[in-house]
């Protein structure tokens, strides 16, 4: 009992003595350790891809009191990997106000991205930093979509262009004006913004001549500008029949006239339209063709051989498309036949210009041939025949020898070139001789 009384009495002096020394300031090995850790500075900011953030990213490390804790290390690291981007140092212990800081560089790919800062040592304690990162500056400009398509020249094609805007991450900037052109044909709008994702949209409505087109996006500065998109107008409705050749020969009765029988089926604009039937219709002198239907060709031009009646006479045709209308050929079946010699009376183009990039020979050459009122070739003497450049609009202008002698009835051009892109027609001419046009061509640029 006394043993007790003593042990008691002893221990009654060590917290009386606690006390009168403050008893309340106190640290039991429980309170110190880390127990919380808190965002202090730089969440939620935001800056450029690849750039580093404005603010460091700074944590608070307090006690299970609440205080600051010094010297506990803390881990810096990314949530989320993303290219470019890096947290550093790795690890910072804590100063003596309990912060520990790091710095931010922002990965390459926009959008939201993630930092952590982790107690070292302590389960939980982790707290999550936020950026949003935009686009760097506007580097490059790229075609999206709306190439390649398709539609009837003089309309508007059904899908619109799109170029998109990126930074040197290929990260789309908006606010970027985009200007639009097109060589054939136009555009609206003009000019536009890019939005989301550095995107930018114009609607291109194709020019009146078949064949292939080019539109361009444009940007200041950017490398790529500008960015080409292509199209193919095709011939729109077919509106009219023209005849191009074969009318007026002359051969024996029974016997087959000596050029074939041409037309060419067009547009509003003068485009040929193809693969559509053309039938071919003895009216008088009871001849026969072959074929007797035909489907027009690339260029809108269908063909037939014609044979006349069996008597001497008159003979038409009748070439008709349906829906459209018709044109007539005449011929006259007679004993004395036709040839080389007759009168000349008109020119028409044997082998017509073809599309060609600028500055280049037309291949193959133009051929021009003389003939006369049959429609037989004039070979037993020579004309001068002459060509010149129907602009149709544009500046370009016709190189090399544009005046040409037949021999056996053909002027041949060789060497010519038009030194501008666009769209043209030849025109061919000759004394005392109706001067006749060409199929639309197109000069390319290189």
């Amino acid at each position: 009992m006394n043993r007790l009384y003593a042990l008691l009495g002893g221990l009654g002096i060590v917290f009386g003595s606690l006390a009168s020394c403050g008893g309340s300031d106190l640290v039991l090995p429980s309170d110190a350790g880390p127990g919380d850790i808190t965002l202090f500075l730089g969440n939620n900011q935001s800056g450029p891809a690849g750039t580093e953030l404005t603010d460091p990213l700074v944590v608070k490390v307090l006690d299970r009191r609440g205080q600051p804790l010094p010297n506990q290390r803390v881990a810096f690291g990314l949530a989320t990997e993303v290219p470019g981007a890096q947290v550093t140092p790795d690890t910072v212990e804590t100063g003596a106000d309990g912060t520990a800081r790091a710095r931010w560089v922002l990965g390459s790919v926009s959008g939201t991205q993630t930092a952590f800062a982790r107690v070292v040592g302590a389960d939980g304690l982790e707290v999550t930093f936020k950026a949003t990162v935009g686009a760097a500056g506007a580097s490059r400009i790229e075609a999206v979509s709306g190439s390649d398509q398709s539609a009837a020249a003089g309309t508007q094609l059904p899908d619109p262009l799109i170029a998109r805007v990126i930074d040197g991450f290929g990260n789309g900037v908006e606010g970027v004006t985009v200007t639009w052109s097109a060589d054939d044909g136009s555009v609206s709008p003009t000019e536009s913004v890019t939005g989301p994702g550095g995107r930018a949209t114009t609607a291109w409505t194709l020019g009146s001549a078949a064949g292939p087109q080019t539109a361009s996006a444009s940007g200041s500065d950017l490398s790529g500008s500008p960015v080409d998109f292509t199209a193919t107008a095709r011939a729109g409705v077919a509106d009219g029949l023209l005849k191009v050749s074969g009318d007026g020969q002359s051969a024996r009765p029974g016997s087959a006239v000596g050029n074939p029988l041409v037309v060419w089926l067009v547009d509003k604009s003068g485009n040929g339209v193809p693969n559509r039937a053309v039938s071919w219709v003895v009216a008088t002198g009871g001849g026969s063709v072959q074929p007797g239907t035909s489907t027009t060709d690339g260029q809108g031009r269908a063909s037939t051989e014609w044979t006349l009646g069996p008597a001497e006479g008159g003979n038409t045709l009748n070439a008709v498309v349906s829906g459209v209308g018709f044109v007539g050929f005449g011929a006259t079946a007679t004993n004395g036949g036709g040839g080389g010699g007759g009168e000349a009376s008109q020119l028409e183009f044997l082998v017509q210009p073809t599309d060609v990039e600028k500055d280049h020979r037309i291949s193959p050459a133009v051929e021009v041939v003389v003939l006369d009122q049959s429609g037989n070739r004039v070979t037993d003497r020579e004309f001068e025949v002459k060509l010149e450049l129907v602009r149709d609009g544009r500046k370009g202008k016709l190189n090399g020898d544009r005046a040409e002698r037949t021999q056996g009835g053909v002027a041949r051009f060789s060497d010519l070139e038009v030194d501008r892109e666009g769209g043209y027609r030849l025109r061919a001419s000759a004394d005392n001789l109706s001067s006749v046009t060409s199929n639309h061509f197109k000069v390319k640029g290189d």
